[in-house]
């Protein structure tokens, strides 16, 4: 097994652990998962895939990736090709999909993240955010499922105001529709709502994740998001030249802890609730980001700054990131447990060893 693989399995492993007690519900299923190559839903493909191929599950489930590039054998997944268990579509989930199978679940992760893309092409963005979850939705009440997670953001917050940090999932939200990052916040929070009419209406079991900047291996120092670009400019060796002074903070969550607890919502029975996925003990500031970063590349030349040619998606990002996680860990006994320091390792080692490739 080389590198890359190795410090999957090394989290797929922990993440298996941690939902023992709950993990054959997933027995002799079948689990559709949308954007399946991607950071948040690519572990858990691998989790699922394990959980098989150690027979942990009573019997095998079996899962069907729509992704909407093809996945071969240098992708994320690549690995997984072939695998009876393991079907990966290529689809784009803006267009309906005819499903075989009968579905007991359903994780829609696909979407649009990063920056550039919102500034790129904000009408597709919102496209692949709301006409996705719409036929999702419409399937699922016409077939019942047991449940239905849909991966939101952290984001349908805007950039809350100082008495709202911690942020707890009854706030709000402080948004501009005519922001430069609209197209993706609202398309987010529209999406949330279609769950929750579907659920109120059609009774649909739905869950709702609002994952706060989780990173790990299948980040991609090619995103063009801050960690990204800092973790491409690390390994490089070429010192980091931030686009601010770096005084707006951020909470970072490692993807193991962000895994299971995905996992967690998806087989609860806490049907039309959103919940925040994040570890709020892990707020840096985007200087301190930069410098562990540094520090984990061997840079001995420090952190600098320098003027962007263009402003308005940095300006439009929140001063500040925290959420209030209480909720998951009062009902879904969350715990996140993985420091900056140590994810920050990780990813970094995994991204080395997958351009190495």
């Amino acid at each position: 097994m080389d590198k890359q693989l190795e410090i999957i399995y090394e989290d797929i492993k922990v993440i298996v652990n941690k939902i023992s007690d709950i993990s054959n519900k997933l027995s002799g299923t079948t689990i559709v998962i949308t954007g399946p190559n991607g950071l948040l839903a690519s572990y858990l493909v691998d989790t699922l895939a394990y959980l098989n191929s150690e027979k942990i599950l009573e019997k095998p489930c079996k899962v069907i990736g729509l992704q909407r590039s093809e996945i071969d054998k240098n992708s994320r997944l690549g690995h997984l090709l072939g695998r009876d268990d393991i079907k990966l579509i290529q689809h784009n989930v803006i267009d309906k999909y005819e499903f075989t199978e009968k579905v007991d679940y359903i994780i829609h992760s696909a979407g649009r993240s990063a920056p550039a893309t919102f500034q790129s092409d904000p009408l597709g963005t919102i496209d692949v955010n709301v006409k996705g979850v719409r036929w999702l939705l419409d399937f699922a009440k016409e077939n019942p499922i047991k449940s239905f997670l849909y991966m939101s953001s952290g984001e349908t917050y805007g950039n809350p105001t100082p008495e709202n940090i911690p942020t707890p999932e009854t706030y709000a939200g402080n948004v501009s529709t005519l922001a430069p990052r609209a197209c993706y916040t609202e398309s987010k929070r529209l999406s949330e709502t279609l769950c929750n009419v579907y659920f109120q209406q059609y009774q649909i079991p739905v869950k709702i994740a609002r994952p706060f900047i989780v990173y790990g291996p299948g980040l991609s120092i090619t995103d063009r998001r801050v960690m990204a670009d800092f973790m491409r400019l690390g390994i490089g060796g070429t010192p980091i030249e931030m686009l601010s002074e770096g005084l707006d903070k951020r909470s970072y969550c490692y993807i193991t802890d962000a895994t299971v607890l995905f996992f967690r919502m998806l087989l609860s029975e806490y049907n039309g609730e959103a919940f925040n996925v994040a570890n709020d003990s892990e707020e840096i500031s985007i200087r301190d980001l930069a410098e562990n970063i540094h520090k984990i590349c061997g840079i001995t030349s420090p952190v600098t700054v320098k003027k962007p040619e263009d402003t308005k998606f940095i300006s439009d990002a929140p001063k500040r990131v925290l959420p209030d996680i209480s909720k998951a860990k009062n009902l879904l006994g969350y715990k996140p447990e993985i420091g900056i320091y140590e994810g920050l390792k990780r990813t970094i080692e995994w991204n080395k060893s997958f351009f190495s490739k």
